[in-house]
């Protein structure tokens, strides 16, 4: 009996140091420093290679077709919205703030055009990079909201103030401010690491509240807006009764633009945290996935200044104007080629 208890005392404090040990990297979820990607650890040769030929093809597609559209689209739209500023009205203003947030999502997606590799910089650098892009993904998500607000909801005012421009974008700041906390590495600000918009080693919750705040917090209001909608025909009357053609237009376009978008970027974002959780790296496949999600975040901007520009009655007027000046000019090129 003497040498079971004293068996029993020694293999106690063992089994509790052994518990203590195995749980710790399971209760640990914050601790990232195992996560790589897959591209790097992966032994599937060949999958490595064709997701990085994929990407680097789509990424010079990019940049060699879209980024000199959206910039070229978006500041045509700005100097329009500039110019006739004495005449704006709600979605004018709304519709402005999202191009100044296309160009800016334009230039910040240009740090991705080395694809399939990543920046190497610091977590310091990694972490303003990442504040600014989720800055403009937020205030884009919450401009195309109210401009949803403003024209499915009757009697709303037809001027925004610019108080209203500043609360979208106030509250797009601390959204971002509550994202970027989530980093992880306040602690390792001058720490090198490969950085992309939405950073590998940030904790699974980055990408929980991302969702939250961002596509889940806009779906949430749009289903209320449907459902107030439809339980109120009058609204239905009074909608189909405003001579709203081009914002009806220009309103519906951008927003299944972004929903589409959204919901495939959020889809593999939140397949990412589970990974994390599961302390998965994932595949090739994986990675090139979230790759073309954050591709296609930097497209969608592209496409909501070309529908700005296509639907939106001012831009177009102003493009048609501009394209009639154009070939009044080279007529009269012409007309003095020939008498000379």
């Amino acid at each position: 009996s003497r040498r079971l208890r004293a068996s029993a005392d020694t293999t106690l404090p063992l089994f509790s140091r052994l518990g203590t040990g195995a749980s710790a990297p399971q209760m640990d979820s914050h601790n990232m420093s195992w996560i790589r990607y897959p591209s790097h650890v992966s032994p599937a040769v060949e999958d490595v290679i064709a997701a990085q030929s994929v990407i680097s093809r789509c990424m010079h597609v990019y940049v060699a077709l879209l980024v000199p559209l959206s910039l070229v689209t978006g500041l045509f739209n700005l100097i329009t919205f500039i110019r006739n500023h004495g005449k704006l009205v709600a979605l004018d203003m709304l519709l402005s703030g999202l191009t100044v947030t296309s160009i800016l999502v334009t230039l910040l997606s240009l740090n991705a055009a080395s694809r399939p590799d990543y920046i190497l910089t610091t977590n310091l650098h990694c972490g303003v990079l990442s504040f600014f892009s989720n800055m403009c993904y937020f205030n884009a998500q919450y401009l195309q909201v109210a401009m949803l607000v403003l024209f499915l909801l009757p009697g709303s005012s037809s001027y925004l103030p610019l108080a209203g421009l500043a609360a979208i974008w106030g509250c797009a700041v601390c959204s971002s401010l509550v994202v970027v906390s989530l980093l992880g590495t306040s602690r390792e600000l001058h720490q090198t690491t490969l950085c992309q918009a939405d950073p590998l080693t940030a904790w699974p919750e980055y990408e929980i509240v991302k969702f939250s705040l961002g596509f889940g917090l806009a779906l949430v209001l749009k289903l209320v807006l449907l459902l107030l909608l439809s339980a109120k025909p009058a609204w239905r009357t009074a909608l189909t009764r405003r001579d709203t053609a081009s914002a009806r237009w220009v309103v519906l376009a951008i927003t299944l633009n972004m929903f589409a978008c959204r919901l495939f970027s959020s889809t593999v974002l939140l397949q990412r945290a589970r990974r994390k959780m599961q302390r998965d790296i994932g595949s090739p496949r994986d990675e090139l996935l979230m790759n073309l999600a954050e591709l296609v975040l930097s497209g969608e901007s592209c496409v909501n200044s070309l529908f700005t520009l296509v639907f939106h009655k001012p831009c177009k007027l102003m493009l048609l104007d501009a394209l009639g000046h154009l070939t009044q000019r080279c007529r009269r090129g012409g007309t003095n080629n020939s008498v000379s």
